[in-house]
């Protein structure tokens, strides 16, 4: 099946007069986002992540993403505070004494 992109001039004729509604909702739900934390490390980078099955729900026109940890790869649900992977807990945080490669020559 192929899809014919819209003529831009004909969207923006559609939305003349038209409230704006979208933004101010992606704008806040781009906020919510950069303010999570991982629920198992607490580190600050992650990423999101797009899951077909959840998406997009009924009633909100925004995609509500999946967030994955850079730090300790866990992937977790910001909405509900599901955690989908446990990641490794190891990967996230230096060890206590430094390892050493070998004798140094």
């Amino acid at each position: 099946m192929n899809l014919k992109p819209a003529d831009p001039r004909v969207i923006l004729k559609l939305l003349e007069g038209r409230k704006d509604v979208i933004t101010p909702l992606a704008e806040k739900r781009d906020e919510f986002y950069r303010g999570q934390t991982c629920i198992r490390c607490n580190g600050t980078a992650l990423t999101k992540v797009a899951n077909a099955a959840t998406l997009f729900h009924a009633n909100d026109p925004m995609p509500q993403y999946l967030m994955q940890c850079q730090d300790c790869e866990c992937l977790f649900d910001p909405h509900t505070g599901l955690l989908l992977s446990m990641g490794n807990l190891g990967k996230a945080f230096l060890p206590a004494v430094p390892l050493l490669d070998g004798p140094e020559g």
